[in-house]
């Protein structure tokens, strides 16, 4: 699952290519080109942005995608269009387009490709439909931005590149408080409580318990 937004001249004219990418599994947002960059996709950073071009002007593709660039730095961009393109120059900034009709397993495909492009931009760490981004330090979970404290990022960074191994509390206070803390273990339960409400669900468990030990973060 990705998300995906979808930028068109009229967002009418976009929902059916949001209905294809929402039985791929996708989640979806849809704007034209007349938003305000700055409210698109609220609360969710794509992992690609898809631009609708028929019919639109060369220049005003080149300002929004170069813009939208700025904005979301690594994700990738994407023309859907019904015509093959003439000039390339005009599309330096895209990076792949798609010339329509096309089937839903070379959309896929295409998807697929560009946001394991995107990852490798930037370190990526993803798990189920938790998300985390190294670079940024974002975390992202079932699609929508999580707020951590720093510590509550420290511990989710440490155990998720350990995890499948099991850590102590007291192992954990000095990996990620350091050894000059002088504050008692509860302090891991407290930290680990938040996290888990913060990016579990009743269906997605993360950070297990492990009996009079300690912590792990579940294997793939």
């Amino acid at each position: 699952m990705s998300n995906i937004l979808i930028i068109i001249k009229e967002k009418e004219s976009g929902r059916n290519l949001q209905t294809r990418l929402n039985e791929l599994g996708h989640v979806c947002a849809v704007a034209s080109f007349s938003d305000n960059t700055g409210e698109r996709n609220p609360g969710v950073v794509p992992e690609l942005v898809m631009l609708e071009t028929s019919g639109a002007d060369p220049a005003v593709l080149q300002e929004l995608a170069q813009s939208l660039k700025a904005k979301y730095k690594a994700v990738m961009l994407a023309m859907v269009t019904n015509e093959l393109l003439n000039k390339a120059d005009d599309y330096l900034e895209m990076d792949d387009f798609i010339v329509q009709p096309f089937g839903n397993r070379e959309l896929a495909l295409r998807i697929k490709r560009l946001v394991k492009k995107g990852e490798g931009i930037n370190e990526i760490i993803r798990i189920g439909d938790l998300r985390i981004d190294l670079d940024s330090c974002e975390v992202r979970a079932a699609g929508k931005t999580v707020e951590l404290t720093f510590k509550e990022y420290e511990l989710l960074k440490f155990l998720i590149r350990e995890r499948g191994r099991v850590f102590t509390r007291e192992t954990l206070l000095n990996k990620v408080w350091g050894y000059d803390y002088f504050g008692g273990d509860r302090t891991v339960d407290v930290h680990v409580r938040r996290l888990r409400s913060k990016i579990e669900t009743s269906e997605e468990t993360y950070i297990e318990t492990v009996r009079n030990i300690g912590y792990r973060f579940k294997k793939d």
